[in-house]
């Protein structure tokens, strides 16, 4: 099977997997399911949107920086992922603060939570289980 289907698959399952836990934890809490856009930023309020831009900015100088020393410096490809996921997941962080402090449903929080935890989760499995060399295999 061709790298990159294996790369998708994988993207595939982690994405299921998010989805699902969330459904899961909407359902036993009883959270209401908010409508968002897609590939909206959804902002809770002016603060939330300069410190998510802020963070998102960082995030990627960070990967730019992170990228180019995996690439050519031999920098460890799994601390490349776990720095990764970290930066990835600030967003989920930021976005549960202003949910939790400022939304108007607080229960909204848990959600994003959840889904950066659950994230982090994954990349230490496939760290842990060494899931990227079974890809690139």
């Amino acid at each position: 099977m061709n790298m990159l289907w294996k790369f998708l698959l994988l993207a595939a399952f982690m994405i299921s997997v998010i989805t699902f836990v969330k459904f899961v934890i909407r359902k036993t809490l009883k959270i209401p399911k908010v409508k968002k856009a897609f590939f909206s930023y959804n902002h809770i309020n002016d603060i939330h949107r300069k410190i998510d831009w802020a963070v998102r900015i960082t995030a990627l100088l960070i990967n730019v920086f992170l990228i180019h020393h995996v690439m050519f410096e031999g920098f460890s490809i799994n601390l490349f992922l776990i720095l990764l996921a970290l930066l990835f997941t600030s967003e989920n962080f930021v976005r549960a603060f202003f949910e939790w402090k400022f939304s108007e449903d607080p229960k909204q929080s848990i959600l994003s939570l959840a889904e950066g935890i659950i994230f982090i989760t994954i990349v230490v499995v496939i760290i842990q289980f060494d899931v990227l060399y079974l890809v690139i295999k």
